[in-house]
């Protein structure tokens, strides 16, 4: 089967300082926070980006495709958060979302281009590749997922560059901040 990935025009330098950043931001709070791939991208994309979601429901959805679904070993959460983070960005459900054909290739080119990066989708493989040290870490490839799945957006939707929340992608919490928030029970 061919494989159908969407020609995208290159990004702006802007746009790749807040790629950069929003994979940078993703790897703070999977370290700050202690969530998981998928709860820290999806995180990410939904505040960095003005996603419609409360931060505290966004991390909610991620957990499920924490450790490649629930500690399956399937699909990497990273990957997974990245696609909903599309979704609900760029979905055809969603107002002013794509056409679903065209989400569709956009969907299969963010699984392509993480499939490319990191040699892997299954969490489980990624895992092994990592304790041969032959592969990412999970921080990295959190970030990765985060800045592959910005890349994607800001290509499609070049005027998500102003909605941007650049305080929100430039700051960062400390693990002790982290830990501090979680005793208290305030997760965001």
């Amino acid at each position: 089967m061919k494989q159908i990935t969407p020609e995208l025009p290159p990004l702006s330098p802007s746009q790749q300082e807040i790629v950069r950043l929003v994979g940078a931001r993703a790897e703070n709070i999977y370290d700050a926070r202690g969530y998981c791939c998928a709860e820290a991208v999806l995180c990410v994309l939904n505040q960095g980006f003005g996603g419609d979601l409360a931060p505290e429901m966004a991390v909610r959805l991620g957990s499920g495709f924490c450790h490649g679904m629930g500690s399956a070993g399937c699909t990497c959460g990273s990957l997974a958060g990245a696609e909903i983070g599309l979704s609900l960005l760029l979905g055809p459900r969603q107002p002013g979302g794509m056409p679903k054909k065209a989400f569709e290739a956009l969907a299969k080119a963010m699984h392509d281009r993480f499939k490319a990066r990191f040699s892997a989708t299954c969490c489980r493989v990624l895992l092994k590749r990592r304790k041969e040290q032959k592969g990412a870490s999970c921080k990295e490839l959190t970030g990765g997922g985060a800045e592959l799945a910005a890349t994607l957006l800001l290509a499609v939707r070049p005027e998500l560059e102003r909605k941007a929340d650049l305080d929100f992608l430039r700051s960062r919490e400390s693990k002790v901040a982290g830990m501090a928030k979680r005793l208290l029970g305030k997760q965001l």
